[in-house]
């Protein structure tokens, strides 16, 4: 049990107090960057963006079924890895700002950023791997050196109380009991658009980032008043509270440098409906 109790707990300190400190601000920072980013994004938190729409401890819905796409082991623990993946990135990140159970989540942390920068990122060359790399060389080097002089865990060896550091992982494991994936629900969705001055049109379409819309292809739009408003109606299945667009006129997209038009989706009824000016921006969000 002391064996245990000292892989665990016990840190590496360093000589001097400020090097202990100097060793730790990248897993702090880190460990920031990951819970109240990438974390947040796809695991329920009580700073994830409301529009979200995710469940304390849930895991968005669409991170299962990216993890499935890598195949093999992937695809047939895909809940479980993405759960473990998304609470690695959200919980660890807490973890490691405390310095708590750092060995452990410096485990976990490096297992799915290993994944994340050859199975999601191999692709797109190197400098799109580094943020992952990055929180992997961090881990790896906190998986051997523990939290250092500061942290929950070298409070926590310093008391050698088995007890305590066993009673700490509670917390862990009833988060791991709430494990949970996000509820999807199907959304009509009909889209207007008025062209602001009298144009000669040869196709108009919306695009977006919600199946069965994609930013590479026109979802072609029928003709209420030819050369003037126009009209397409789709269904969406997302967890989320919104879905963005853009219109395409004769081929051209709409607000160029500009953010995409966001619908927001209520979860008291399936249908919704968005009119707009094309080119013409507003505050969707805000309504």
């Amino acid at each position: 049990m002391q064996k245990l109790f000292d892989l665990l707990f016990r840190p590496i300190t360093m000589p001097r107090w400020w090097q202990d400190v100097f060793i730790s601000i990248p897993r702090i920072i880190c460990g920031y960057w990951l819970t109240s980013d990438f974390g947040a994004s796809k695991f329920g938190l009580p700073w994830t963006p409301a529009e979200i729409n995710l469940g304390l401890f849930e895991v968005v819905f669409w991170f299962p079924s990216d993890v499935a796409a890598y195949g093999g082991i992937f695809k047939t623990f895909s809940v479980f890895l993405a759960y473990m993946g998304a609470f690695s990135e959200g919980i660890g990140g807490m973890a490691f700002i405390l310095g708590f159970q750092t060995r452990l989540f410096s485990f976990l942390m490096a297992c799915t950023m290993l994944v994340a920068a050859i199975c999601q990122q191999w692709d797109n060359g190197l400098w799109s791997m580094m943020p992952a790399l990055g929180i992997l060389w961090v881990s790896m080097f906190h998986l051997i050196l523990g939290s250092g002089r500061f942290g929950i865990d070298h409070l926590i060896y310093q008391k050698q109380n088995f007890k305590i550091g066993m009673f700490s992982l509670l917390p862990i494991v009833l988060v791991l009991l709430m494990a949970g994936v996000q509820d999807t629900k199907t959304h009509t969705v009909t889209v207007q658009v008025t062209l602001p001055h009298k144009t000669s049109v040869k196709t108009m379409g919306v695009r977006g980032n919600d199946a069965p819309l994609s930013w590479d292809t026109d979802l072609a739009m029928k003709e209420i008043i030819k050369d003037s408003i126009y009209t397409a109606q789709f269904k969406v299945n997302t967890g989320f509270n919104f879905t963005k667009i853009k219109f395409v006129l004769n081929g051209e997209i709409e607000l160029k440098d500009q953010g995409n038009r966001y619908i927001s989706l209520d979860n008291k009824t399936t249908n919704t409906v968005y009119k707009a000016m094309y080119d013409v921006a507003k505050d969707d969000k805000k309504k």
